[in-house]
């Protein structure tokens, strides 16, 4: 992987863009990089994007397989448990749906938004305009979607839902058999395979994919002139 840290000083080459630094604020002109490269702010190191080979190709194939887990995660057991001859048995949405029981509706809700409903309408959305891009076809609310992925990414919280149930599994196991069920690893792999996408979606990159294809699909104004549009 190859480093290069830019300048942000007018020589610039007509295919350059400006970009803002994350961490510094400073503007950088960022030239096309090739594939394998980073960017980095010549103020304060930070990485202002990376293009890695294939990463569209691998960003839709990590998409496609956290959607399919976080279904798989849904219908099947979650956790079992069995004390004094008691055993009960619950599956992801029970889980969540028994914090209503205990009157706590609000944080039933939270949880259910940002651990299911957030997380898949991120990858959903996001294969929506993967796809559109590959077909090179403008589908529908494209631009759209893709300006509000990234907003959905703050409300996040799967990985630190699972951090609590195991949290919660260690002291729970000194009390009772506790069991991890199908969806249990589903929703693990989900979780995974979430991550494997985000980290693999450069921001800069990702809009530079969305603008070109925005160009190409662009009606050419002068042909609209032509015809009398």
């Amino acid at each position: 992987m190859q480093h290069h840290p830019l300048q942000s000083n007018a020589h610039q080459s007509l295919e350059s863009e400006t970009i803002a630094c994350h961490e510094c604020d400073l503007l950088i002109h960022l030239p096309p990089l090739a594939e394998g490269h980073k960017a980095l702010c010549p103020r304060c190191n930070h990485v202002l994007t990376q293009k890695r080979r294939n990463a569209r190709d691998k960003v839709f194939a990590f998409a496609i397989s956290a959607i399919i887990f976080l279904v798989f995660s849904l219908p099947f057991d979650f956790l079992s448990f069995e004390s004094k001859g008691n055993a009960r048995i619950v599956t992801l949405a029970e889980s969540i749906e028994s914090l209503s029981l205990y009157n706590f509706e609000s944080i039933a809700i939270l949880i259910f938004l940002t651990t299911i409903l957030v997380p898949g309408i991120f990858l959903l959305g996001l294969v929506y305009v993967l796809i559109s891009l590959s077909v090179n076809k403008m589908y529908r609310h494209t631009q759209k979607i893709a300006k509000f992925l990234f907003s959905l990414l703050q409300w996040n919280m799967a990985e630190i839902f699972l951090i609590g149930i195991l949290v919660s599994f260690v002291k729970i196991a000194s009390m009772a058999k506790v069991n991890f069920g199908l969806s249990f690893f589903a929703y693990v792999l989900f979780i995974i395979f979430l991550a494997l996408t985000v980290s693999n979606l450069d921001r800069f990159q990702f809009w530079r994919w969305v603008k070109i294809h925005i160009d190409q699909n662009q009606p050419n104004l002068s042909q609209l002139k032509d015809r009398g549009v």
